[in-house]
Parts: structure tokens; sequence; C-alpha cells
């Protein structure tokens, strides 16, 4: 069974429809980039999934377990609270813009949400925030504050808050976005090494050859369609579709 499943996803912000009859499963260790030009939807189907957004019809269920289905009336019915929580929980988010707590140090970033959600005791969040900067290489700054960060470790920093609740599988809306060059190849090391860990990914990026290179699979969106799937090999390199060809041309 895969992991998730996202069926017949439907969305409109009032007239303006962004999400049509779009699906995509994703498999337990698996990596999908979804690319597409601006406004064709990625990042609203992204949020879809973490519930930022809610669909108007459709399916999503994660780990076997559905988050929301269309009822007979073709609208979007969700989960009950608790559920919905505790699926959501299984979910780790990444945003264009970090959105650190400004007022807490880098540690305190990382420990807060284990502590007041998951009500870890103090000594386990810290030792548990400790191993994951070290892992992406802050483990000196973590009693600074966010401010006092580039914009690349303020971005590590906050892929290691969102490993900090032990997800299942980790999703990023075009996390080198809000960087300067120089300061995405760092944020592209940080999840490359999960990738090597075979940590379940949906990856919303505008970085081409950072998406051939991880990617196991490669969704191409345009105008709130899928336009095209598959192997980064093929859309990469032999693309079926003339937009997808014209979007990837664009791109060099």
């Amino acid at each position: 069974m895969s992991f998730i499943v996202m069926q017949q996803i439907e969305k409109s912000f009032g007239a303006h429809t962004v999400l049509r009859d779009v699906s995509l499963t994703v498999d337990k260790g698996e990596i999908v980039s979804i690319i597409g030009p601006s406004g064709s939807g990625k990042s609203t189907f992204l949020r879809c999934l973490s519930r930022l957004e809610t669909i108007d019809r459709g399916q999503i269920s994660v780990d076997g377990e559905i988050m929301a289905h269309t009822d007979e009336h073709g609208k979007a019915v969700y989960a009950p609270q608790e559920k919905l929580r505790r699926i959501g929980l299984k979910m780790g988010m990444v945003f264009q813009q970090f959105n650190l707590f400004p007022h807490l140090t880098v540690l305190d970033n990382l420990t807060y949400a284990p502590r007041i959600v998951q009500r870890l005791p103090e000594a386990q969040a810290r030792a548990t925030a400790e191993a994951l900067l070290e892992k992406v290489g802050l483990s000196d700054k973590r009693d600074m504050y966010p401010s006092r960060l580039s914009g690349g470790q303020q971005q590590r920093v906050a892929i290691a808050r969102a490993l900090a609740m032990n997800p299942s599988i980790m999703l990023f809306d075009e996390p080198t976005s809000a960087l300067d060059p120089e300061l995405t190849g760092e944020v592209l090391r940080t999840i490359r090494q999960l990738a090597d860990e075979h940590m379940t990914m949906m990856i919303v990026t505008h970085e081409m050859a950072f998406a051939r290179e991880v990617s196991d699979r490669v969704m191409f969106m345009s105008d709130g369609v899928v336009v095209e799937e598959g192997a980064p090999e093929i859309i990469f390199t032999t693309p079926e579709q003339e937009r997808t060809k014209a979007f990837l041309q664009s791109m060099l």
C-alpha cells in the first residue's frame, strides 16, 4: 500500500480553480519532486496534504488512514480532529520562508514542539535537538537567535526543527526560493543527506538539476493539472508532452 494517496484533488479559490483532478501516490522511502511554472498549483497541492489548505473534493490517505474523502454530495469531508492531529504528526513541513520563532534560540526552536505537542521530557527533546543540529552542521549556533543566522542556516534549522518531531514524511515547499544562490547549496546538501537515508519526501522545487538527481519520480504540473509524470531520466531527457519540453527549455 502506498504511504501517501491523493486522488482526484480539486481546489478552487472563489471562481479560480487551482487544482483540477490531481492525483499522486508516494511509497514509503520514495522521493517525488513536483516541478512546474509559478501558479501551476504545486504549492497548493502540497499544502492540501499538510492541511494548510482544505480540498473541495477528492480523497487523501496517509499510511492507510483516510484524512479526507468526497461524500455523496460531491463535497470533501474530513476525518475527526483527533484523527487529523494524529495523521498530521506524521508529516514535517519546510516552507519557502523559514518561519522560525524569532524570540527563541536555535536549540529552543527545535525543542519547543516536541515538549509542548509530544510532551517529551526536556532532556530527551534537548538530546534529539542537539543530534539534529550536528546532523545539519549547526551545533555551534545552538544558542544563537535566528536573526543572527544566514538564510541558508535558518533554513537548515527549519529542516532540523521539522525532523525533531520524528515525521514519517517530509514536505518541502520551494525550500531554496528565498535564498541567494550561494546559500542554496548548503540547504540542498541537507535534503540530499535525507534522501541518502531514504526519508520519504515530496519536494516542490525550481532546482531542476537537484530534482533530477535526488528524485525517484518527477511530476510536472501546469495550470492546475498534472501534465506528465515519470522517472527523472525520462522527464528531463525525453519528455512526451510539448508543455513539459517548453518548460524545461525555459529553465535552461
